[in-house]
């Protein structure tokens, strides 16, 4: 009884485009040196494929390229150092010699902490976060005010308002060029590769003849190496991003004090003025005053 095989497919949904685009023409590259007829994939489903594959290509370029794009990320950028410059001013305000800035900072940054780092998100989730955040920012009118921040709220939300109608705009271009979403893309792109792989996992079944269902097994091989790779390079990409997340979110909330510069003789040696030496003394002097010291408890993730 022949064996069965499966061609991994089920964790491509997790791809960015670009990616997903890259993954499926690799694939594609693979099948095509293949005798077709020992696949049973005719040459129109082949075509299929590989139109959807460029269809998705074609999105990913115009994504990157229009004009409107390169608008949305500068305005993008600008909403960046906004927000760069909003956690700034909280964060450093908690240390505020007077009471009433140290007080208000502390509120907003236990309210708005959750949403420190959003500049490294895709563009659609930051706004929408920068939505979320200035209904929690409402609520501290009074604080806000004491930090001096309405304007650099107020100037964020136009930013975000600039951006999500520069990304409707460029949603409507797509119309124009009378190209489908990318979702749509992926999923015509997705079918043409799943009855691909449904005519060559049913060819093994049905063949009697020895050379082809080795040759099937080596292409289900190719391609299931091609799959796990792509998921490997997917996770180490992933789980890069959520290190570096992870190490700027304890950057956030353990700031670090700098500490002043050394004057001479705070090392504990003294300068050589061509005496010969006493007897080494032990370290003496002034211990450096130490940062602020921070609740055993305080901004725990």
């Amino acid at each position: 009884m022949n064996k069965t095989f499966k061609i991994k497919t089920n964790y491509i949904t997790q791809f960015n485009n670009v990616t997903h685009a890259k993954f499926n023409k690799t694939q594609y590259d693979q099948v095509a040196k293949v005798d077709l007829l020992k696949i049973n994939v005719s040459a129109d489903m082949l075509k299929a494929w590989k139109d959807a594959i460029d269809v998705e290509t074609e999105l990913n370029n115009e994504a990157q390229a229009s004009e409107i794009t390169k608008q949305m990320i500068a305005k993008d950028r600008e909403r960046d150092e906004i927000l760069t410059y909003i956690f700034g001013i909280i964060r450093i305000s908690r240390y505020a010699p007077n009471n009433v800035s140290r007080n208000a900072a502390e509120k907003l940054y236990a309210k708005l902490k959750k949403y420190f780092g959003i500049q490294s998100e895709v563009y659609e989730s930051e706004s929408m976060h920068i939505l979320g955040m200035k209904k929690d920012v409402d609520k501290f009118p009074g604080e806000i005010a004491v930090l001096n921040l309405n304007e650099a709220i107020t100037k964020l939300i136009n930013l975000n308002t600039e951006y999500e109608q520069l990304a409707s705009s460029r949603r409507d271009d797509s119309l124009l060029l009378k190209l489908p979403s990318t979702k749509e893309a992926r999923q015509t792109t997705d079918n043409a590769f799943d009855a691909v792989c449904q005519c060559i996992q049913a060819s093994y079944l049905i063949s009697h003849v020895e050379a082809d269902r080795r040759m099937i097994s080596d292409l289900v091989d190719a391609m299931n190496k091609i799959s796990s790779d792509f998921r490997d390079t997917h996770a180490q990409s992933q789980a890069q991003k959520a290190a570096a997340k992870k190490k700027k979110g304890n950057e956030d909330d353990n700031p670090k004090k700098p500490s002043d510069p050394k004057k001479p003789g705070d090392d504990g040696k003294k300068p050589d003025d061509g005496k010969k030496p006493e007897d080494p003394k032990k370290p003496g002097g002034d211990t450096p005053k130490p940062g602020r010291e921070e609740d055993p408890g305080e901004d725990q993730v």
